[in-house]
């Protein structure tokens, strides 16, 4: 997720992005919920096409839990977490104790993916994951009442899957994130 060259998305074939726009971004958000109290919803969005990749809704928001939508990313891009899946990769997060933790960024090396801090005071550097972020809060969860856990969990994975199928972003020229790794897909097969 950050700012180093990044190689194809898949072995073999290019990435559709410029070296300096490839990258996976990660961001937190932390809400109320009535009956569990605090939950943190951890996100990773892919810089090229802004598609949101993992996203993982827990009580306890630590390293592990800050993992959870990496994995998913590898698995789904890549069909797997084992050693060195993601070579070539890079991750773009901020500075929060989840991400410095040394057993967080040992998972991500082993996942063969380059660790990346966005600039300190500066969230811009990791605006992809921020603005997602943003917008899952502003449509999905402001403005409800959250009983629990699994209410946000279902909540966050149903907006998640719009987003990425409908949501039109003028970054992408109005396309859907979904609509633009299509578009990136066929350009690779041509």
């Amino acid at each position: 997720m950050g700012a180093a060259a990044y190689p194809a998305r898949h072995p073999g074939l290019p990435h559709p992005c410029a070296a300096s726009d490839a990258g996976e971004r990660l961001a937190v958000a932390t809400f109320e919920t009535v009956d569990d109290g605090w939950v943190w919803v951890f996100s990773a969005v892919d810089h090229c096409d802004a598609c949101c990749i993992g996203i993982h809704a827990v009580k306890t928001g630590n390293r592990f839990a800050a993992l959870q939508p990496i994995a998913q990313g590898l698995l789904g891009e890549f069909g797997g977490t084992g050693a060195e899946v993601g070579r070539g990769l890079t991750l773009r997060m901020d500075h929060g104790s989840q991400y410095t933790a040394d057993d967080f960024l040992n998972q991500v090396r082993f996942w063969g993916v380059t660790p990346s801090f966005a600039f300190v005071a500066g969230p811009q550097t990791n605006g992809v994951a921020e603005r997602f972020n943003r917008t899952l809060k502003e449509q999905a969860i402001h403005g409800r009442v959250f009983r629990n856990l699994e209410e946000v969990r279902a909540a966050v994975v149903e907006f998640k899957d719009r987003y990425n199928r409908h949501w039109r972003l003028e970054k992408l020229g109005f396309i859907s994130p979904h609509e633009a790794r299509q578009a990136a897909t066929l350009k690779e097969a041509a």
